[in-house]
Protein backbone atom coordinates (compact mmCIF):
# COMPACT_ATOMS: atom_id res chain seq x y z
CA UNK A 1 0.00 0.00 0.00
CA UNK A 2 3.00 2.18 0.84
CA UNK A 3 4.71 1.46 -1.92
CA UNK A 4 1.81 2.67 -4.52
CA UNK A 5 1.43 5.88 -2.50
CA UNK A 6 4.85 6.39 -3.05
CA UNK A 7 4.88 5.96 -7.14
CA UNK A 8 1.92 8.16 -7.11
CA UNK A 9 3.83 10.81 -5.49
CA UNK A 10 6.97 10.29 -7.81
CA UNK A 11 4.99 10.74 -10.94
CA UNK A 12 2.83 13.77 -9.73
CA UNK A 13 6.46 15.52 -9.54
CA UNK A 14 7.53 14.16 -12.88
CA UNK A 15 4.54 16.01 -14.17
CA UNK A 16 5.22 18.86 -12.33
CA UNK A 17 8.85 19.43 -14.03
CA UNK A 18 8.26 18.81 -17.27
CA UNK A 19 5.07 21.61 -17.56
CA UNK A 20 8.02 23.74 -15.94
CA UNK A 21 10.66 22.82 -18.45
CA UNK A 22 7.96 23.49 -21.15
CA UNK A 23 6.75 26.68 -19.99
CA UNK A 24 10.21 27.89 -20.04
CA UNK A 25 11.08 26.88 -23.88
CA UNK A 26 7.91 28.66 -24.90
CA UNK A 27 8.95 31.84 -22.91
CA UNK A 28 12.63 31.65 -24.16
CA UNK A 29 11.63 30.79 -27.93
CA UNK A 30 8.51 33.64 -27.49
CA UNK A 31 11.75 36.47 -26.23
CA UNK A 32 13.65 35.48 -29.62
CA UNK A 33 11.47 36.24 -31.56
CA UNK A 34 10.02 39.29 -30.31
CA UNK A 35 14.02 40.49 -30.25
CA UNK A 36 14.43 39.47 -33.81
CA UNK A 37 11.09 41.40 -34.96
CA UNK A 38 12.05 44.45 -33.27
CA UNK A 39 15.66 43.98 -34.54
CA UNK A 40 13.88 43.72 -38.04
CA UNK A 41 11.67 46.60 -37.78
CA UNK A 42 15.06 49.14 -36.64
CA UNK A 43 17.26 47.73 -39.71
CA UNK A 44 13.77 48.76 -41.66
CA UNK A 45 13.30 52.34 -39.86
CA UNK A 46 16.77 52.86 -40.12
CA UNK A 47 17.13 52.00 -43.94
CA UNK A 48 14.44 54.22 -44.86
CA UNK A 49 15.75 57.44 -42.73
CA UNK A 50 19.49 56.91 -43.21
CA UNK A 51 20.07 55.77 -46.62
CA UNK A 52 23.47 53.44 -46.26
CA UNK A 53 26.93 56.05 -46.70
CA UNK A 54 29.29 55.48 -49.35
CA UNK A 55 32.32 53.70 -47.77
CA UNK A 56 35.46 55.75 -47.75
CA UNK A 57 37.43 56.27 -50.95
CA UNK A 58 40.90 54.30 -51.46
CA UNK A 59 43.86 56.45 -51.11
CA UNK A 60 46.51 56.15 -53.83
CA UNK A 61 50.15 56.44 -53.85
CA UNK A 62 52.09 58.78 -56.55
CA UNK A 63 53.08 55.76 -58.71
CA UNK A 64 49.23 54.52 -58.38
CA UNK A 65 49.81 52.00 -55.78
CA UNK A 66 46.37 51.44 -53.38
CA UNK A 67 47.31 52.17 -49.77
CA UNK A 68 44.86 50.69 -47.03
CA UNK A 69 41.99 52.68 -45.53
CA UNK A 70 43.42 55.58 -43.27
CA UNK A 71 41.19 54.22 -40.80
CA UNK A 72 43.20 50.84 -40.25
CA UNK A 73 45.83 51.61 -37.62
CA UNK A 74 49.05 51.73 -38.20
CA UNK A 75 50.64 49.92 -34.98
CA UNK A 76 50.05 46.53 -33.51
CA UNK A 77 51.05 45.89 -29.63
CA UNK A 78 52.09 42.64 -28.71
CA UNK A 79 53.20 42.24 -25.32
CA UNK A 80 57.05 40.71 -25.50
CA UNK A 81 55.49 37.93 -22.51
CA UNK A 82 53.46 36.94 -26.14
CA UNK A 83 55.81 36.86 -28.65
CA UNK A 84 57.10 33.09 -27.89
CA UNK A 85 53.57 31.80 -28.02
CA UNK A 86 52.55 33.77 -30.66
CA UNK A 87 55.78 32.13 -32.42
CA UNK A 88 56.89 35.95 -33.46
CA UNK A 89 60.28 35.47 -35.13
CA UNK A 90 62.18 38.77 -36.78
CA UNK A 91 64.82 39.18 -39.06
CA UNK A 92 66.21 42.16 -41.37
CA UNK A 93 65.70 42.15 -44.83
CA UNK A 94 68.72 40.42 -47.22
CA UNK A 95 70.03 41.88 -50.13
CA UNK A 96 71.40 39.53 -52.47
CA UNK A 97 70.91 37.84 -56.08
CA UNK A 98 67.17 36.65 -56.09
CA UNK A 99 67.24 32.92 -57.81
CA UNK A 100 64.09 31.50 -59.17
CA UNK A 101 62.99 27.88 -58.84
CA UNK A 102 61.76 26.16 -62.31
CA UNK A 103 60.12 22.71 -62.23
CA UNK A 104 59.78 20.47 -65.46
CA UNK A 105 58.74 17.22 -66.11
CA UNK A 106 61.44 14.84 -67.60
CA UNK A 107 62.35 11.28 -68.32
CA UNK A 108 64.88 8.85 -67.36
CA UNK A 109 66.23 7.15 -70.82
CA UNK A 110 69.31 5.11 -71.57
CA UNK A 111 73.34 6.89 -71.79
CA UNK A 112 73.23 6.76 -75.58
CA UNK A 113 77.20 6.88 -74.96
CA UNK A 114 76.73 3.22 -73.45
CA UNK A 115 74.64 1.36 -74.91
CA UNK A 116 75.87 -1.33 -77.26
CA UNK A 117 73.63 -3.22 -80.19
CA UNK A 118 75.45 -6.58 -80.55
CA UNK A 119 75.15 -7.79 -84.48
CA UNK A 120 77.54 -11.37 -85.89
CA UNK A 121 80.16 -9.93 -88.32
CA UNK A 122 79.67 -13.46 -90.17
CA UNK A 123 76.88 -15.81 -90.85
CA UNK A 124 76.26 -19.12 -89.13
CA UNK A 125 75.07 -21.16 -86.70
CA UNK A 126 74.21 -20.46 -82.86
CA UNK A 127 77.01 -22.84 -80.80
CA UNK A 128 76.76 -21.30 -77.48
CA UNK A 129 74.45 -19.01 -75.42
CA UNK A 130 75.61 -18.49 -72.04
CA UNK A 131 73.72 -14.76 -70.99
CA UNK A 132 69.90 -14.18 -70.16
CA UNK A 133 67.87 -11.14 -70.35
CA UNK A 134 68.43 -8.34 -67.39
CA UNK A 135 71.68 -10.35 -66.76
CA UNK A 136 74.93 -8.44 -65.25
CA UNK A 137 78.12 -8.97 -67.71
CA UNK A 138 82.07 -7.64 -67.35
CA UNK A 139 84.04 -6.57 -69.96
CA UNK A 140 84.91 -9.23 -72.07
CA UNK A 141 83.18 -11.82 -70.57
CA UNK A 142 81.74 -14.82 -73.10
CA UNK A 143 78.36 -14.09 -74.14
CA UNK A 144 77.64 -16.39 -77.41
CA UNK A 145 79.12 -18.88 -79.75
CA UNK A 146 78.56 -19.10 -83.46
CA UNK A 147 79.96 -21.80 -86.04
CA UNK A 148 80.80 -20.42 -88.46
CA UNK A 149 82.84 -21.83 -91.82
CA UNK A 150 84.15 -18.56 -93.23
CA UNK A 151 85.95 -18.08 -89.27
CA UNK A 152 86.73 -21.57 -89.51
CA UNK A 153 88.43 -21.25 -93.15
CA UNK A 154 90.47 -18.05 -91.89
CA UNK A 155 91.62 -19.41 -89.43
CA UNK A 156 93.29 -22.33 -91.03
CA UNK A 157 94.66 -19.87 -93.52
CA UNK A 158 96.33 -18.19 -90.49
CA UNK A 159 97.77 -21.27 -89.45
CA UNK A 160 99.34 -22.55 -92.96
CA UNK A 161 100.72 -18.98 -93.53
CA UNK A 162 102.16 -19.00 -90.10
CA UNK A 163 103.71 -22.29 -90.76
CA UNK A 164 105.72 -20.68 -93.84
CA UNK A 165 106.82 -18.05 -91.59
CA UNK A 166 108.59 -19.98 -89.78
CA UNK A 167 110.10 -22.06 -92.34
CA UNK A 168 110.82 -18.71 -93.95
CA UNK A 169 112.59 -17.25 -90.66
CA UNK A 170 114.44 -20.99 -90.42
CA UNK A 171 116.26 -20.70 -94.00
CA UNK A 172 116.75 -17.00 -93.31
CA UNK A 173 118.44 -17.64 -90.44
CA UNK A 174 120.60 -20.72 -92.30
CA UNK A 175 121.43 -18.33 -95.13
CA UNK A 176 122.75 -15.37 -92.76
CA UNK A 177 125.01 -17.94 -91.11
CA UNK A 178 126.24 -19.58 -94.44
CA UNK A 179 126.86 -15.80 -95.47
CA UNK A 180 128.92 -15.03 -92.82
CA UNK A 181 131.08 -18.25 -93.10
CA UNK A 182 131.59 -17.77 -96.36
CA UNK A 183 132.66 -14.52 -96.52
CA UNK A 184 135.14 -14.92 -93.45
CA UNK A 185 136.30 -17.83 -96.11
CA UNK A 186 136.42 -15.08 -98.62
CA UNK A 187 139.06 -12.67 -96.90
CA UNK A 188 141.46 -15.63 -95.84
CA UNK A 189 141.58 -16.70 -99.90
CA UNK A 190 142.22 -13.10 -100.58
CA UNK A 191 144.99 -12.52 -98.23
CA UNK A 192 146.29 -15.54 -99.54
CA UNK A 193 146.89 -17.93 -96.45
CA UNK A 194 147.97 -21.67 -97.03
CA UNK A 195 145.83 -24.01 -97.53
CA UNK A 196 145.81 -26.01 -94.79
CA UNK A 197 145.65 -23.32 -92.63
CA UNK A 198 141.92 -22.38 -94.60
CA UNK A 199 140.66 -25.70 -93.70
CA UNK A 200 141.70 -26.07 -90.23
CA UNK A 201 140.17 -22.51 -89.78
CA UNK A 202 136.88 -23.12 -91.71
CA UNK A 203 136.32 -26.98 -90.65
CA UNK A 204 132.95 -27.75 -89.64
CA UNK A 205 131.07 -24.19 -90.23
CA UNK A 206 128.31 -24.73 -92.33
CA UNK A 207 128.84 -22.67 -96.00
CA UNK A 208 126.80 -24.95 -98.99
CA UNK A 209 128.51 -25.64 -101.66
CA UNK A 210 130.02 -22.21 -101.21
CA UNK A 211 133.34 -23.89 -99.59
CA UNK A 212 133.99 -26.53 -102.11
CA UNK A 213 133.65 -24.05 -105.27
CA UNK A 214 136.48 -21.57 -104.05
CA UNK A 215 138.50 -23.81 -102.66
CA UNK A 216 138.92 -25.70 -105.69
CA UNK A 217 139.73 -22.44 -107.57
CA UNK A 218 141.83 -21.26 -105.19
CA UNK A 219 143.85 -24.75 -105.04
CA UNK A 220 144.13 -24.78 -108.99
CA UNK A 221 145.62 -21.06 -108.62
CA UNK A 222 148.31 -22.45 -105.76
CA UNK A 223 149.49 -25.42 -107.91
CA UNK A 224 149.39 -23.46 -110.99
CA UNK A 225 151.68 -20.86 -109.22
CA UNK A 226 153.72 -23.55 -107.75
CA UNK A 227 154.43 -25.02 -111.79
CA UNK A 228 155.42 -21.37 -112.89
CA UNK A 229 157.64 -20.93 -109.25
CA UNK A 230 159.70 -24.20 -110.49
CA UNK A 231 159.66 -23.85 -114.15
CA UNK A 232 161.35 -20.10 -113.63
CA UNK A 233 164.24 -21.92 -111.05
CA UNK A 234 165.39 -24.21 -114.23
CA UNK A 235 164.66 -22.07 -117.68
CA UNK A 236 168.06 -20.63 -116.66
CA UNK A 237 169.93 -23.62 -117.10
CA UNK A 238 168.36 -24.74 -120.08
CA UNK A 239 167.17 -27.67 -118.91
CA UNK A 240 163.43 -26.79 -120.43
CA UNK A 241 162.38 -24.53 -123.11
CA UNK A 242 161.16 -21.53 -122.93
CA UNK A 243 157.90 -22.51 -124.35
CA UNK A 244 156.70 -24.38 -121.44
CA UNK A 245 157.66 -21.74 -119.30
CA UNK A 246 155.18 -19.69 -121.09
CA UNK A 247 152.84 -22.13 -121.12
CA UNK A 248 152.85 -22.88 -117.42
CA UNK A 249 152.85 -18.93 -116.96
CA UNK A 250 149.63 -18.74 -118.73
CA UNK A 251 147.89 -21.46 -116.71
CA UNK A 252 148.68 -19.91 -113.71
CA UNK A 253 146.97 -16.68 -115.23
CA UNK A 254 143.93 -18.72 -116.59
CA UNK A 255 143.48 -20.00 -112.96
CA UNK A 256 144.04 -16.60 -111.21
CA UNK A 257 141.50 -15.17 -113.38
CA UNK A 258 139.25 -18.15 -112.44
CA UNK A 259 139.65 -17.86 -109.22
CA UNK A 260 139.31 -13.91 -108.95
CA UNK A 261 135.92 -14.32 -110.70
CA UNK A 262 134.95 -17.21 -108.32
CA UNK A 263 135.27 -14.76 -105.53
CA UNK A 264 133.23 -11.78 -107.22
CA UNK A 265 130.56 -14.35 -108.30
CA UNK A 266 129.71 -16.19 -105.06
CA UNK A 267 129.98 -12.48 -103.52
CA UNK A 268 127.13 -11.88 -105.48
CA UNK A 269 125.31 -15.14 -104.81
CA UNK A 270 125.56 -14.37 -101.02
CA UNK A 271 124.20 -10.62 -101.45
CA UNK A 272 121.53 -12.30 -103.69
CA UNK A 273 120.74 -15.23 -101.45
CA UNK A 274 120.39 -13.15 -98.40
CA UNK A 275 118.23 -10.49 -100.03
CA UNK A 276 115.84 -13.27 -101.36
CA UNK A 277 115.18 -15.24 -97.97
CA UNK A 278 114.84 -11.74 -96.35
CA UNK A 279 111.81 -10.90 -98.56
CA UNK A 280 110.59 -14.25 -98.25
CA UNK A 281 110.71 -13.38 -94.27
CA UNK A 282 108.94 -10.33 -94.88
CA UNK A 283 106.14 -11.44 -97.62
CA UNK A 284 105.06 -13.78 -95.05
CA UNK A 285 105.13 -11.92 -92.05
CA UNK A 286 102.29 -10.08 -94.15
CA UNK A 287 100.42 -12.54 -95.56
CA UNK A 288 100.15 -13.46 -91.51
CA UNK A 289 99.39 -9.87 -90.37
CA UNK A 290 96.80 -10.23 -93.33
CA UNK A 291 95.48 -13.22 -91.98
CA UNK A 292 95.35 -11.82 -88.40
CA UNK A 293 93.91 -8.42 -89.70
CA UNK A 294 91.24 -10.13 -91.15
CA UNK A 295 90.04 -12.38 -88.50
CA UNK A 296 89.93 -8.68 -85.94
CA UNK A 297 88.05 -7.32 -88.66
CA UNK A 298 85.51 -10.45 -88.42
CA UNK A 299 85.38 -9.83 -84.50
CA UNK A 300 87.79 -12.25 -83.25
CA UNK A 301 89.74 -11.25 -80.04
CA UNK A 302 93.84 -11.48 -79.68
CA UNK A 303 93.41 -14.55 -77.27
CA UNK A 304 91.22 -16.40 -80.27
CA UNK A 305 93.40 -15.29 -83.38
CA UNK A 306 97.16 -16.08 -80.90
CA UNK A 307 95.91 -19.87 -80.01
CA UNK A 308 94.81 -20.74 -83.17
CA UNK A 309 96.13 -24.55 -83.63
CA UNK A 310 93.99 -27.27 -86.02
CA UNK A 311 95.42 -30.11 -84.15
CA UNK A 312 94.33 -28.88 -80.32
CA UNK A 313 91.30 -27.41 -80.93
CA UNK A 314 89.60 -29.36 -83.88
CA UNK A 315 86.18 -29.25 -84.62
CA UNK A 316 86.02 -26.19 -82.82
CA UNK A 317 88.39 -23.97 -84.81
CA UNK A 318 85.63 -22.34 -86.72
CA UNK A 319 83.94 -21.01 -83.36
CA UNK A 320 83.05 -17.39 -83.28
CA UNK A 321 83.48 -16.03 -80.40
CA UNK A 322 81.11 -12.96 -79.20
CA UNK A 323 82.26 -11.65 -76.01
CA UNK A 324 80.69 -8.11 -73.61
CA UNK A 325 82.40 -5.03 -75.03
CA UNK A 326 81.91 -3.11 -71.09
CA UNK A 327 80.44 -3.93 -67.77
CA UNK A 328 76.80 -3.75 -68.46
CA UNK A 329 73.52 -5.24 -67.89
CA UNK A 330 71.44 -7.56 -71.32
CA UNK A 331 68.45 -5.48 -71.94
CA UNK A 332 67.56 -6.94 -75.07
CA UNK A 333 67.91 -10.75 -75.90
CA UNK A 334 66.19 -12.27 -79.36
CA UNK A 335 68.92 -15.74 -79.41
CA UNK A 336 68.23 -18.74 -79.29
CA UNK A 337 70.40 -22.16 -79.64
CA UNK A 338 71.27 -23.44 -83.81
CA UNK A 339 69.46 -20.19 -85.09
CA UNK A 340 71.19 -19.56 -88.18
CA UNK A 341 72.14 -15.78 -88.16
CA UNK A 342 74.08 -13.31 -90.01
CA UNK A 343 75.58 -9.70 -89.94
CA UNK A 344 71.78 -8.36 -90.35
CA UNK A 345 70.44 -9.88 -87.33
CA UNK A 346 70.47 -8.45 -83.60
CA UNK A 347 71.35 -10.63 -81.22
CA UNK A 348 71.55 -8.80 -77.90
CA UNK A 349 71.40 -5.00 -76.60
CA UNK A 350 73.72 -4.34 -73.56
CA UNK A 351 73.81 -0.74 -71.66
CA UNK A 352 75.77 0.23 -68.92
CA UNK A 353 73.33 1.85 -66.54
CA UNK A 354 75.57 3.04 -64.27
CA UNK A 355 74.41 6.22 -65.43
CA UNK A 356 71.56 7.58 -67.33
CA UNK A 357 70.36 10.64 -69.01
CA UNK A 358 67.72 13.01 -67.72
CA UNK A 359 65.78 14.29 -70.80
CA UNK A 360 63.71 17.07 -70.70
CA UNK A 361 61.41 19.68 -73.11
CA UNK A 362 62.31 23.37 -72.30
CA UNK A 363 59.28 25.79 -73.09
CA UNK A 364 60.32 29.29 -74.72
CA UNK A 365 59.64 31.46 -71.69
CA UNK A 366 62.74 29.33 -70.06
CA UNK A 367 64.91 29.42 -73.32
CA UNK A 368 66.99 32.13 -71.99
CA UNK A 369 68.46 30.17 -68.82
CA UNK A 370 69.88 27.36 -71.11
CA UNK A 371 72.49 28.87 -71.61
CA UNK A 372 73.82 29.49 -67.93
CA UNK A 373 72.57 25.55 -67.42
CA UNK A 374 75.63 24.05 -69.61
CA UNK A 375 77.75 21.74 -67.50
CA UNK A 376 75.99 22.95 -63.79
CA UNK A 377 73.95 20.71 -61.68
CA UNK A 378 70.32 20.23 -61.70
CA UNK A 379 67.75 18.38 -58.82
CA UNK A 380 66.07 15.68 -59.93
CA UNK A 381 63.04 14.48 -57.99
CA UNK A 382 61.58 10.77 -58.29
CA UNK A 383 57.90 9.51 -56.88
CA UNK A 384 59.66 6.25 -56.36
CA UNK A 385 62.09 7.88 -53.92
CA UNK A 386 60.53 10.33 -51.92
CA UNK A 387 62.50 12.74 -50.02
CA UNK A 388 65.70 11.89 -52.22
CA UNK A 389 67.23 14.40 -54.45
CA UNK A 390 69.29 12.75 -57.70
CA UNK A 391 71.87 15.54 -59.14
CA UNK A 392 72.67 15.16 -62.53
CA UNK A 393 74.80 17.36 -65.12
CA UNK A 394 73.73 19.40 -68.15
CA UNK A 395 75.38 18.37 -71.32
CA UNK A 396 73.24 20.08 -73.70
CA UNK A 397 71.25 22.25 -74.37
CA UNK A 398 70.05 22.35 -77.47
CA UNK A 399 70.09 24.81 -80.70
CA UNK A 400 66.98 23.92 -82.78
CA UNK A 401 63.29 24.44 -81.65
CA UNK A 402 60.93 21.71 -81.80
CA UNK A 403 57.90 23.99 -84.31
CA UNK A 404 55.33 21.70 -83.44
CA UNK A 405 55.89 21.66 -79.24
CA UNK A 406 57.64 24.57 -79.10
CA UNK A 407 59.94 23.33 -76.97
CA UNK A 408 64.02 22.49 -76.98
CA UNK A 409 65.68 19.39 -75.56
CA UNK A 410 68.01 19.39 -73.02
CA UNK A 411 69.87 16.49 -71.61
CA UNK A 412 71.55 15.97 -68.32
CA UNK A 413 73.76 12.98 -67.46
CA UNK A 414 73.26 11.45 -63.83
CA UNK A 415 75.15 9.01 -61.57
CA UNK A 416 73.01 5.98 -61.18
CA UNK A 417 75.07 3.06 -59.46
CA UNK A 418 72.68 1.88 -57.20
CA UNK A 419 70.06 1.50 -60.25
CA UNK A 420 67.70 3.35 -58.32
CA UNK A 421 66.76 5.46 -61.82
CA UNK A 422 64.97 3.14 -64.20
CA UNK A 423 65.01 4.42 -67.69
CA UNK A 424 61.21 5.12 -68.94
CA UNK A 425 60.37 7.09 -65.32
CA UNK A 426 58.81 10.28 -65.20
CA UNK A 427 61.22 12.96 -62.82
CA UNK A 428 60.52 16.64 -61.74
CA UNK A 429 63.07 18.74 -62.78
CA UNK A 430 64.13 21.82 -60.80
CA UNK A 431 66.14 24.28 -61.96
CA UNK A 432 67.79 27.62 -60.87
CA UNK A 433 67.42 30.93 -62.82
CA UNK A 434 69.04 33.92 -61.76
CA UNK A 435 66.63 36.96 -62.71
CA UNK A 436 67.77 39.57 -60.59
CA UNK A 437 71.01 40.73 -59.16
CA UNK A 438 71.75 42.51 -55.76
CA UNK A 439 67.98 42.90 -54.79
CA UNK A 440 66.24 42.93 -51.35
CA UNK A 441 64.58 40.17 -50.71
CA UNK A 442 62.27 39.00 -47.18
CA UNK A 443 60.62 35.47 -46.57
CA UNK A 444 57.62 34.96 -48.16
CA UNK A 445 55.90 34.38 -44.78
CA UNK A 446 56.59 38.45 -43.86
CA UNK A 447 54.29 39.38 -46.19
CA UNK A 448 50.40 40.30 -45.22
CA UNK A 449 47.67 41.58 -46.73
CA UNK A 450 44.55 43.14 -46.16
CA UNK A 451 42.12 44.78 -48.21
CA UNK A 452 44.22 44.14 -51.33
CA UNK A 453 47.22 45.65 -50.07
CA UNK A 454 50.36 43.78 -49.29
CA UNK A 455 52.60 44.89 -46.44
CA UNK A 456 54.85 44.04 -43.58
CA UNK A 457 55.48 44.63 -39.83
CA UNK A 458 58.48 46.53 -38.44
CA UNK A 459 59.28 46.58 -34.96
CA UNK A 460 59.53 49.92 -33.68
CA UNK A 461 60.80 49.22 -30.26
CA UNK A 462 59.35 47.93 -26.77
CA UNK A 463 55.85 45.83 -27.82
CA UNK A 464 55.53 47.65 -30.96
CA UNK A 465 55.50 46.86 -34.44
CA UNK A 466 54.74 49.26 -37.46
CA UNK A 467 52.58 48.51 -40.45
CA UNK A 468 54.74 49.42 -44.00
CA UNK A 469 53.30 48.69 -47.31
CA UNK A 470 55.29 47.38 -49.63
CA UNK A 471 55.41 46.73 -53.83
CA UNK A 472 56.37 43.09 -54.36
CA UNK A 473 58.19 42.06 -56.90
CA UNK A 474 58.56 38.78 -58.49
CA UNK A 475 58.63 35.56 -55.72
CA UNK A 476 60.48 32.22 -55.98
CA UNK A 477 57.64 30.19 -53.63
CA UNK A 478 60.16 30.99 -50.74
CA UNK A 479 61.37 34.89 -50.85
CA UNK A 480 59.92 37.51 -52.84
CA UNK A 481 61.48 40.40 -53.83
CA UNK A 482 61.20 44.16 -52.12
CA UNK A 483 60.42 46.64 -54.75
CA UNK A 484 59.72 49.69 -52.40
CA UNK A 485 58.31 50.65 -48.93
CA UNK A 486 60.22 49.11 -46.87
CA UNK A 487 62.97 51.17 -43.99
CA UNK A 488 66.94 50.62 -44.66
CA UNK A 489 66.96 49.24 -41.05
CA UNK A 490 64.84 47.71 -38.49
CA UNK A 491 63.58 43.51 -37.98
CA UNK A 492 61.21 42.80 -39.58
CA UNK A 493 58.72 40.32 -38.69
CA UNK A 494 58.90 37.19 -40.37
CA UNK A 495 57.11 34.75 -38.86
CA UNK A 496 53.84 35.54 -36.62
CA UNK A 497 52.73 38.17 -38.65
CA UNK A 498 49.25 37.12 -38.65
CA UNK A 499 48.69 37.04 -35.03
CA UNK A 500 50.03 40.99 -35.40
CA UNK A 501 47.74 41.38 -38.23
CA UNK A 502 44.72 39.34 -36.26
CA UNK A 503 45.47 41.82 -33.31
CA UNK A 504 45.30 44.99 -35.55
CA UNK A 505 41.86 44.33 -37.00
CA UNK A 506 40.96 43.36 -33.58
CA UNK A 507 41.61 47.09 -31.90
CA UNK A 508 39.89 48.20 -35.37
CA UNK A 509 36.30 46.46 -34.57
CA UNK A 510 36.96 47.15 -31.06
CA UNK A 511 37.37 51.25 -32.07
CA UNK A 512 33.80 50.66 -34.34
Amino acid sequence: MKSSQHNSVRFGLWRLKSVFILSTLILVVATSAGALGMRWYLMRDGAENHPMEEPPSRVLTESGEELASPEVPRIAVLPKEQWEASGIVMASAVRSDFTKTIQLTGKISLNQDSVAHIYPMVAGAVDHVSVSLGQSVKEDDLMIVIHSRDVGKAKLELYQDRLLLEMAKVKDRMQSETAKNTRELLIALRASKPITEIEQQFRNRPMGDYRERLLAAYSNFLKSQVDVNRLEGVSQSGAISGKQLLAAQANRNADLATFQSRLEQIEYELTTSLLLTSQGVKESETRVAVDETNLRILGCGKEDIDSVDPARQGESIPHYPIRAPFDGTVITKDVVLREQVGPDKLLLSIADLSTVWITADVYEEHVSILGSLKNKKIAVHNEAWPGRIFEAEVFYTGEIMDEATRTISMRAIADNREHLLKPGMFVTIEMQSADEANVLQLPLSAVQEHEGQKFVFVHVGDDHFERHEVKLGPTNGTTVVIRNGLPSDGMVVVKGGFILKSKMLADLMGEE
